[in-house]
């Protein structure tokens, strides 16, 4: 049994595409948010001309930046690998244990960075700060379905969720490339593009959300459909 088993982890590739895309991604928050941990860990003005480049508040109230920011660097130094097909096969057990470290810490980040909010700004809770809220809650419903999934020993759907739950998680970045995009397209438009900067201000992590679902349903979709061709001509 030994021998056909690892004729057939042969031919599984490591899926180097998505864990560098994920890696990128994920170092734009990721790197950023290790730096500021580390820099209110030493206390402002530790750092000459660095330290006084972050909020003051971050040094008055550090336990929100603090918890944050490390599971955000937690999630970026665990999370891409769990889409490593060859890891996986090759190494589940750690697969298994960084996949709960990249659960756990991808739920704190969501929901710390509603405390964090409330911390840095108490008074803004308008329709950002609900959208926030949306976000933060899709974000540990999708993870707790992907966990429910593989408990019960449905690895596709499992594996359907963290995509998912992923897609989410990254909703705090896509603003980012939504609003370039709106600069690039609407900049032109006096007054219009005044209106839909302040709508994707108020809005962007539910736009940001849709995208990345839509993306990610597109992907599924497309996997399913590249099986069923698959399993035809096989026959």
């Amino acid at each position: 049994m030994t021998a056909p088993l690892q004729h057939t982890k042969q031919g599984i590739k490591f899926n180097w595409p998505a864990v560098i895309s994920l890696l990128i991604l994920t170092a734009i928050p990721g790197i950023p948010a290790i730096i500021i941990v580390i820099l209110v860990l030493l206390g402002s003005g530790a750092v000459a001309g660095v330290s006084e480049a972050i909020n003051a508040q971050y040094f008055l109230t550090p336990a929100a930046i603090l918890t944050h920011g490390i599971a955000g660097g937690l999630f970026f130094l665990t999370m891409p690998w769990q889409f490593s097909d060859r890891i996986r096969a090759y190494h589940l057990r750690w697969h298994q244990i960084t996949g709960r470290v990249a659960v756990m810490s991808g739920c704190v980040m969501a929901l710390s960075g509603v405390w964090m909010h409330l911390m840095l700004s108490p008074h803004d809770l308008g329709s950002r700060f609900m959208s926030l809220i949306i976000l933060s809650v899709a974000i540990c419903g999708a993870f707790i379905v992907a966990v429910v999934q593989v408990i019960k020993g449905r690895i596709e759907q499992h594996r359907a969720w963290m995509m998912r739950a992923v897609a989410l998680a990254l909703a705090a970045i896509t603003p980012i490339f939504t609003g370039a995009v709106l600069q690039l397209v609407f900049s032109a438009w006096t007054g219009g593009s005044e209106i839909l900067a302040a709508l994707h201000h108020d809005y962007d992590r539910l736009i940001a959300m849709a995208v990345n679902l839509v993306v990610v349903e597109w992907m599924l979709r497309t996997k399913l459909r590249s099986a069923r061709e698959n399993s035809v001509l096989a026959q």
